[in-house]
């Protein structure tokens, strides 16, 4: 998808309305480490992979620790 057409980025970012419900369901811990972080320090997951199939709805949606998130990669 190197098109340069910034719009199809969208398919993959959850917006920050459905990130912040999320995380607010989590009460506000990582999914993996458990750890509460302040909204701005955790990023939106897919918890079906993208290149797996997995859609950007809310239902696949996890909120994880940057560290948790950057090191879990492409397993």
């Amino acid at each position: 998808m190197l098109t340069g057409d910034e719009r199809y980025l969208d398919l993959r970012t959850f917006k920050d309305k459905v990130k912040k419900a999320i995380w607010e369901k989590q009460n506000h811990k990582c999914a993996i480490c458990g750890k509460e972080f302040d909204f701005e320090l955790m990023e939106g997951d897919h918890i079906k992979p993208w290149r797996e199939g997995g859609r950007t709805y809310i239902s696949n949606c996890q909120m994880l620790c940057r560290t948790c998130n950057r090191s879990k990669g492409s397993k």
